[in-house]
């Protein structure tokens, strides 16, 4: 009896690791980033970065008169991570769910092409060291605020084109 309670406990415990596994990723990020950005006296609202690195695989401004209809909860972040079991995110790839009900994939924004300025020349001045400076990038990255903010930029990029 006891043997089965092992084997249902341990089988609860991976079911549970599996599921939240991203969640609990992204609180134990959020708690030392938050620590780390009380330290160097920054908020996460001041971490300004660059949409210049971000892959169009549209047009911009679109010619397609179905991206103009689109409101930005058209739009489907999915987050790219080396493996199943590994949290961190790689890069994003932004989805639009198109009137027709197909998703099309219009952008992807790749985590080693996201500036940072204010950590890129805290690093350079060696403010932060290596490890801080992709830990904040990292939450940054993760953040879903970031990722209404990149919604928002591709949306507005592809509509308008500036």
């Amino acid at each position: 009896m006891s043997s089965n309670l092992l084997v249902i406990g341990i089988f609860i415990y991976i079911v549970l690791l599996l599921y939240c596994g991203d969640r609990f990723y992204f609180l134990g990020l959020e708690f030392f980033a938050k620590k780390k950005l009380l330290k160097i006296g920054q908020r996460l609202e001041d971490l300004e970065f660059s949409f210049e690195q971000i892959y169009y695989l549209v047009a911009t401004p679109s010619t397609n008169c179905d991206f103009s209809e689109l409101k930005l909860g058209d739009f489907i972040v999915e987050k790219s991570k080396l493996s199943f079991f590994y949290g961190e995110i790689y890069d994003l790839k932004i989805y639009a769910q198109m009137s027709d009900g197909q998703k099309k994939l219009v952008a992807i924004v790749p985590k080693d092409k996201f500036p940072v300025p204010i950590l890129d020349t805290m690093l350079y001045y060696d403010q932060i060291n290596q490890n801080d400076y992709n830990m904040l990038v990292s939450y940054l990255f993760s953040h879903p605020r970031t990722h209404k903010m990149i919604i928002k930029e591709i949306r507005r990029r592809i509509i308008e084109g500036n």
